[in-house]
């Protein structure tokens, strides 16, 4: 039985690692889990508010991907799609041509976005994508982020 209190007072002598090492560039298929909105601020203009779509994306490496299982010493990874957003002036969604097209793809790709059905970011959680991990470098980081999603075929 897991006690918390025990486990805050262990000792361990191993340092833990600084790097992950990225999923590697390719197509895999994921379970999508529960959908984030986040805002930040710009960087061009400070006072601008802008909001996104974050979609963390488990792909099961031990059971459809041994081989990167192995080479990433993990049995799972979570890669994330994010997607900036266009809000109305009250807030909503802009449903205009154009407009929310990463949030689109997204929903297409999960088998939401139909018209005349009801839509909530929620519907994300749990369904199944084929995606494609792309890495960005940042100095001397690597990250895997999910650049496209596509339905499974």
């Amino acid at each position: 039985m897991f006690d918390p209190d025990t486990f805050l007072s262990t000792t361990v002598t191993e340092a833990n690692s600084t790097t992950l090492v990225p999923v590697p560039e390719g197509e895999y298929v994921a379970i999508i889990g529960k959908p984030k909105i986040r805002q930040s601020s710009g960087t061009k203009d400070p006072g601008a508010l802008y909001t996104s779509l974050d979609l963390p994306c488990e792909i099961d490496l031990a059971g459809m991907y041994p081989a990167v299982a192995e080479q990433l010493g993990r049995d799972k990874a979570i890669v994330r799609y994010s997607s900036m957003l266009d809000l109305t002036d009250s807030g909503g969604l802009d449903m205009g041509k154009g407009k929310n097209v990463g949030l689109g793809r997204a929903r297409e790709a999960a088998d939401l976005n139909t018209p005349g059905q009801p839509f909530s970011f929620a519907m994300f959680e749990g369904r199944a994508v084929k995606v494609m991990v792309k890495h960005r470098v940042d100095g001397d980081r690597i990250y895997d982020e999910v650049k496209a999603m596509a339905k499974l075929a």
